[in-house]
């Protein structure tokens, strides 16, 4: 999934659109923080920020990936 999700967002793609697609990922992704990890090596940072954003919002993604995904204190866009 990760690489389809990666291959439907071309350099230059809006980064709503790009987030939209690792958000429905992390949806249906078993382990999501595993996942989390791998975006966090290989999505760009605005993409990352607006994807946190999206998560924290989503109170059972939130919760399976162990807590705020606010990005700020951790050092990366997603937790």
């Amino acid at each position: 999934m990760v690489h389809k999700s990666s291959s439907n967002v071309p350099a230059g793609t809006d980064p709503i659109a790009a987030a939209l697609c690792f958000y429905k990922a992390l949806k249906v992704y078993p382990e999501p923080k595993t996942l989390i990890n791998i975006y966090d090596n290989t999505v760009s940072k605005d993409v990352l920020e607006i994807l946190a954003t999206m998560c924290a919002k989503d109170k059972e993604l939130n919760h399976k990936i162990g807590g705020s995904a606010s990005g700020s204190e951790s050092g990366h866009g997603v937790e």
